[in-house]
């Protein structure tokens, strides 16, 4: 029953996967890339050659030495949302309304979770959670300011 689940999880993810990628690599030359310091990371490069990927995603730019040698930008996940960022402030307000929504959500239900900002944070993309921060504040609308009491 396990695995039935675990399979019909992968297959639903599987989809939703493919129906937002552009393109998936079943298969491409393998072989030695000069340019990269970890060998361990030799299969990245050679795939981002193979489908002439414009940028390279990775936590892990060191290990691909210098980058104008590479075929592609390379760029962290922090860096990537802050260009998104740049080039499409409204989407992402968009989409932050509708993840805090979720984020919030899951704490209504008792759930132990992060707010959005800090799970940005937490995966390595603080200046993208600085940024998110702002649209939250924006959403949230401004704060009215309390009337002072009049003393009697």
């Amino acid at each position: 029953m396990l695995d039935e689940f675990h399979r019909d999880m992968r297959m639903r993810h599987a989809a939703t996967f493919r129906h937002n990628v552009d393109e998936i690599l079943e298969d491409w030359a393998g072989g030695a890339a000069g340019n990269i310091i970890d060998a361990d990371d030799e299969h990245v490069h050679n795939a981002a050659k193979h489908c002439s990927a414009d940028i390279l995603l990775t936590m892990n730019t060191n290990d691909f030495g210098e980058a104008v040698l590479l075929p592609s930008d390379l760029c962290t996940a922090d860096e990537f949302l802050c260009l998104v960022e740049s080039s499409s402030p409204f989407v992402v307000r968009s989409v932050t309304r509708i993840q805090n929504t979720h984020w919030q959500g899951r704490r209504d239900k008792g759930h132990t979770v992060e707010s959005l900002v800090e799970a940005l944070e937490h995966v390595g993309c603080p200046l993208f959670a600085a940024h998110v921060a702002e649209h939250l504040r924006v959403l949230a609308g401004p704060v009215k300011a309390s009337k002072p009491r009049r003393n009697r």
